[in-house]
């Protein structure tokens, strides 16, 4: 018999939070099961992190490429449909796995939905408009199983077939075992192992926010005595990061699991991928949430906050951040987010979700 072949789908725009739970789900369906093929198709442009990670990559223009190169939009449509069948047609895998838009981006996996492949979704929540609209509850009519990266199957809101859904608690590239220690972490970014180190990021590197956000980050920190600050710029940056006075610059750089347990506390971005990671790895937090179509940073900041697992700084202001950076720098209050944290975040459901690709083979 074959082994089994399993096709992951990622799409991607200001961020690596799809192509990273993906990346997570199929490390552990590898472990499970060694002699499975596994191939991604994507359109992130940073898709030279899936090889990376021992995988191999069909790679479509993103639409930020495709409007920068001047790509028409129809000549775009064409290209995306085309290769995106041609692809499931050659591979045939037994498994689809799609994240967070289960028509695609152009609505191109409809018609593939219907093909013989297991068709699995991985839903993690989004704005009540966009999770309740009747195209996204249409389509999940066309998934075999619907993969909660969650606590409970409700954090999605209503399905159109609850009995399909599993709630496998969040999605996470490392496994707790694989983390490196402070001195590790600390070592292998050659930082002194006795300062005072706090992380900042907003992001893979594609939104046009994070240059405010990381300047603010940079000059609050810069009024901390004896404080120092990192910089991740992830692996989306098109340019050299802004001018970040007295901050060390971490260049492409992924996944941040490798090296977070090495710092004191962080400012960053609030997307799924980086509140899980910073929770999971016990970094004490600041989290910005930034507006975005799908996803409600609002509300995940909330939720932590109210948790009393990460600080909220919501707007974005100097005043604000100001505020919300120096109680992070009482020790009192970062042994209380650093408790917290890990109870929120207790395991990883990569592996569980890749048991569930399995079982729908058995």
């Amino acid at each position: 018999m074959a082994p089994p072949r399993f096709l992951f789908y990622a799409v991607n725009g200001l961020g690596l939070g799809h192509v990273t739970r993906l990346l997570s789900i199929a490390r552990a369906l590898k472990r499970l099961s060694p002699e499975c093929e596994v191939l991604f198709l994507t359109s992130s442009e940073a898709d030279h992190v899936i090889y990376r990670e021992g995988f191999a990559a069909v790679k479509l223009p993103s639409k930020t490429i495709r409007e920068r190169c001047g790509l028409r939009k129809g000549s775009y449509l064409k290209l995306v449909q085309t290769v995106t069948w041609n692809t499931l047609a050659a591979f045939d895998p037994d498994v689809l796995v799609v994240d967070t838009y289960p028509t695609g981006s152009f609505e191109e996996l409809i018609p593939a939905l219907r093909w013989r492949q297991k068709n699995v979704f991985v839903f993690r929540e989004q704005r009540e408009a966009a999770a309740g609209s009747e195209l996204l509850q249409t389509s999940l009519r066309l998934y075999d199983r619907i993969l909660i990266p969650h606590g409970d199957v409700s954090a999605v809101g209503p399905l159109p077939e609850p009995a399909k859904a599993r709630a496998v608690g969040p999605i996470l590239i490392r496994e707790r075992h694989e983390l490196p220690s402070r001195a590790q972490a600390r070592q292998a970014l050659g930082l002194p192992e006795d300062a005072t180190v706090l992380y900042a990021s907003f992001g893979g590197g594609g939104d046009p926010e994070g240059a405010r956000a990381l300047t603010l980050t940079t000059q609050v920190v810069r009024e901390l005595p004896g404080v120092r600050l990192v910089v991740g710029a992830g692996p989306l940056w098109r340019e050299s990061p802004p001018m970040l006075e007295g901050a060390l610059v971490l260049q492409g750089r992924y996944p941040a699991l490798d090296f977070l347990p090495a710092f004191d506390g962080a400012v960053t971005a609030a997307g799924y991928n980086a509140v899980h990671e910073l929770l999971y790895a016990g970094v004490p937090s600041v989290f910005v949430p930034f507006e975005r179509m799908v996803d409600d940073q609002e509300k995940r900041v909330r939720e932590v906050a109210e948790a009393g697992a990460g600080l909220a700084c919501s707007p974005l202001t100097k005043e604000g951040l100001t505020r919300a950076v120096r109680e992070l720098m009482n020790p009192a209050t970062r042994e209380r987010l650093r408790a917290a944290a890990r109870k929120k975040v207790a395991g990883n459901g990569a592996e569980p979700a890749a048991r569930a690709l399995l079982e729908l083979l058995s």
